[in-house]
């Protein structure tokens, strides 16, 4: 090879060391800085897009707030702005229950205990689903003792307002 490299006239020599940089900073070029800047470009574009996606995070997590402070509201104004003793006797009135209530106890900030005797099964479960659908009033705890009549219950009861 240095043969040859001897044998080159002078204009040849500075032509072949021209070529060999040219493809050098070609090389260098396609090789390393255009896939660097590629990824770059391709980085930035992957913050931004998270950096839309946190924003849309963001302005739903204070919509939903806003929502269920709506909703509290919404729940209170439904149950009338009554208290929960109120809605329970309301509501056990609507369904015939109030004689079967033997006792109606506060629980805590957000509950009742309700001791309900010689009650009809089926009216206990209407006066129940009433109470979550219509008040948001959930069973929390149920203790159902069976009667010699048929269809006749004694229960136990501990119900909360749905948060």
């Amino acid at each position: 090879m240095k043969e040859q490299w001897q044998q080159l006239s002078l204009r040849e020599k500075r032509l072949v060391i021209i070529t060999a940089i040219v493809v050098t900073v070609t090389l260098l070029y396609f090789m390393i800085w255009e896939p660097l800047q590629d990824g770059i470009q391709t980085s930035r574009v992957r913050v931004n897009a998270q950096a839309n996606t946190l924003h849309q995070v963001r302005e739903q997590a204070a919509e939903a707030g806003q929502l269920r402070a709506t909703k509290s509201r919404k729940d209170a104004n439904a149950r009338g702005g009554g208290s929960l003793l109120v809605i329970i006797e309301r509501t056990a009135q609507q369904k015939n229950l109030k004689s079967s209530l033997q006792k109606v106890q506060p629980e805590g900030q957000d509950g009742v205990r309700v001791w309900v005797e010689n009650a009809a099964f089926d009216q206990l479960i209407d006066w129940l689903a009433l109470l979550e659908n219509k008040n948001t009033i959930y069973v929390s705890e149920i203790i159902i003792e069976r009667q010699k009549e048929p269809g006749r219950i004694n229960s136990r009861i501990l119900l909360r307002v749905a948060s």
